[in-house]
This record gives C-alpha cells, structure tokens and sequence, in this order.
C-alpha cells in the first residue's frame, strides 16, 4: 500500500539469515553477504550434507568463504549457508536524526557541527582543540590540572592544589607572570613594568578595601588625587598643591581639619627633618579669653627660664654610647612643681603635656614556612601591645612633655 507521511529517513535493515551459492564443480571460494568471526559462526551444507567446520571449509577476512573440495556442480543453488553469528560493521546513522545511547566509547577524531547537550561526564585523553585553529585548545598536561592554550603556547593553567596561573606555568612568584593562589593570595610578577593597575571609572571612591574577618580596617581611594587611612583617619595627597593633607577615608577621602594626630604618646616619631618651621595657627578670628599673664604666672616664667638643662636621652646612649649627643630644654617635672610652687596647676597649661596609658609586652613564637597556604617563615620576636583604658595584665605608664614653641613664647614675656 501507498506510504503515508513524510518521506521514511534511513533505516536499519534486518540481515538475511542464509545465503545460497552454486557449485561448478571447480570454484573453492565464496564471498559472504555478512561478516563472521570464525568458522563456527556459521551453519554450511553442501547438496544437503553438512559440513565440518574448520574441516570441510574455513572463513578468512570475516567474508570469504573457502571450501578445502570444490563443491558439485549442479543446475541450481546446492549450497547453502545459515548465519549463527555475525560480526557487527559500521552503521552510518541518518544526519537529520537524533542519535540518543545510554552509553559508547569513540575512538579517533570525533567532528561535532552545531549545538551539542552533554548531560553527563565526557572523557577527553588530550586535548580539545577549536574547530580549524590547532593553535588554540584547552590540554590536560597532567592529573588534575588543566592548560589553557593560544597562538601555540600555553597562556594559562590551573593546578593540582587550585590556583590560577596566567603568563606562567610556575607557582614560583618570583617568575613573570599573575597568579592566584587557592587559599586567596595573589602575586603579581613583572619585568621593570608596572605589576598591578586597578582602576576606577565615573565617581571617586574606594579602590581597594582591607579586611580583617568581617571588620573593614582601611581603605585607599581616590578623591581626584590618592588617600588611605582607616575608619576616619588617614591623609591625602594633593598632587595639585603638593601638599599631604588630613582626610576621613571613610567619608571618601573628604578634609579633615584640626583632629588628627601626628605620632602617640607611646609610639612617637623621631626625628622630623624640614626646610622650614611649622606654622601654626595664630589668627585673632580664632581665639578667645585674651588677656595678659598674670603676677603669678610671670614670676613662674622666670622660674622657668633658669630651670633649662642639658641632658642626653637614655634611648640613644644605649644605642650610640659616649657618642649620643646632648640636647638642651627643660624638664616637664621641674616646670609642673613651678606652676605648683604659684598654686597653679600646669595640665591647665598647653605648654604642660601628660599623656596616661596602659602596655604589656607580647611575645609571638616563630612561624615555619607552608609555601601552599601562603605562610612565610617568621623568627619569634616580642612588641609592646598599648591599652587606652586600664586593663588587666597591663601596666599603667605616664609620660610628661612640654610644647617648646609655648614655652619659649611663656619665657619671653616675663624678660
């Protein structure tokens, strides 16, 4: 009857189970219509008499059957061959069909054209290459790590213990290339260039945040020049007026007039080495309660005049010895017992400084190297951890100063 429907695609065709010949009484060999893999796989007979496989006849290449007798001759088809077994060929499967298998091994190249659905795991021995550009592919160089390829070369890779290479297949930082490491450290290698740039587009703002846990502790931004700090602490570099200037990093970097501080009662600075003086603030817009010295505080300034001393600081003779050299000015104690001696108290006094806080000493124990967690080897050492409130364990610790530029000034007006 006529077929009904579309056009029928290719389709898999049932094999003949037997195949008829004619003996001439002089031809040994025959060709098969399928192929076997021994001479078993099939049953002959040869005008009705069955033959003895391996005996009577063998089969070479799968489809040539040859007989050690040539068979009879006779008028029609007297032997036959009955297929037990076949060998499975080569099945060319329709290409506007869906091919759907549980499960299949492909050798040689396998060419995919247009979109392809993987649903479960694909073994791959090598390499994947991008269609017609052999010079790009992504490679399996080694267990549990995976290459990434271009023009020829390999440009990326990540390895056993989870990092990412780019530029380099070496976790050594100290070859050229970036690489993130899998426990969050990055390293950044460059030749005489710059090794990291980090930009930030429309507003200013934070470019990077620093954490420690959960806890925000500094940032560095950019409010048309550079800042860092932490919390509302921190300075600015005003490139325009060259100028460092005070900023709250947390308000993006915005001025910070008349609050921040150089150096801690506890932890100051050295030396500070200058063209010129500092200057400070003396406009009469900003002052109020003017008035001149009193008798009391007069004669405490003469006092003060003839309680400035030599000395040398106990912190550099133990590092330089004989050699530490002697400085000149007054000691805050003295000066506090004048203005006591005139019933005055000196912590009234801005020339008269007394700052309290609390210090313990804290030993940390060496650190060995683990190149894989990113940990560097560390002596042991110890530092003065500081408290600005009592604490227990802790030991209270006051420090007297004087302000040099009032002191003189205190002088001075009593000459």
């Amino acid at each position: 009857m006529p077929y009904i429907g579309p056009p029928a695609p290719d389709r898999f065709v049932a094999p003949k189970a037997a195949k008829q010949f004619s003996g001439d009484g002089s031809t040994t060999a025959f060709t098969l219509d399928h192929a076997v893999g021994s001479d078993e796989d099939i049953l002959v007979s040869v005008d009705g008499v069955i033959q003895e496989p391996s005996v009577a006849y063998a089969v070479s290449n799968g489809t040539t059957l040859t007989f050690t007798a040539a068979p009879s001759s006779n008028s029609g088809n007297n032997i036959f061959v009955y297929y037990l077994f076949r060998t499975v060929g080569t099945v060319s499967h329709p290409s506007n069909n869906a091919l759907t298998a549980t499960n299949g091994t492909l050798t040689g190249t396998l060419d995919v054209t247009g979109a392809t659905t993987l649903s479960d795991d694909v073994t791959i021995a090598d390499k994947i290459i991008h269609d017609g550009d052999t010079n790009t592919a992504i490679r399996f160089p080694a267990a549990d790590t995976i290459s990434f390829e271009s023009g020829g070369s390999e440009r990326a890779r990540f390895h056993t213990d989870g990092s990412f290479n780019v530029g380099s297949t070496s976790n050594d930082s100290a070859t050229l290339g970036a690489r993130l490491k899998s426990y969050g450290r990055g390293d950044f290698t460059t030749n005489g260039g710059v090794a990291s740039i980090m930009t930030r587009l429309t507003s200013g703002g934070d470019i990077l945040s620093f954490k420690k846990d959960s806890d925000n502790i500094g940032q560095i931004g950019t409010n048309g020049g550079l800042y860092l700090g932490s919390g509302d602490t921190g300075v600015y570099f005003y490139d325009t007026d060259n100028s460092v200037i005070p900023c709250d990093p947390s308000n993006g970097g915005t001025n910070r007039d008349d609050a921040i501080d150089l150096g801690y009662p506890s932890v100051r600075f050295d030396d500070v080495r200058a063209t010129n003086g500092t200057i400070q603030t003396s406009d009469r817009n900003d002052k109020q309660d003017i008035e001149e010295l009193s008798d009391a505080e007069k004669r405490v300034a003469v006092v003060a005049k003839g309680l400035m001393r030599k000395f040398r600081w106990k912190s550099k003779v133990a590092i330089k010895g004989d050699k530490a050299r002697t400085h000149f000015g007054i000691i805050a104690q003295d000066l506090e017992d004048a203005f006591k001696a005139e019933g005055l108290d000196a912590s009234k006094y801005a020339m008269f400084c007394s700052d309290t806080w609390w210090e313990k000493e804290i030993s940390v124990d060496a650190v060995e190297a683990d190149e894989e967690k990113g940990i560097e080897a560390k002596d042991a050492y110890t530092y003065m951890d500081t408290k600005e409130e009592a604490t227990e364990g802790y030991t209270e610790k006051t420090r007297l100063g004087v302000r040099y530029s009032e002191l003189l000034a205190f002088i001075i007006s009593a000459i």
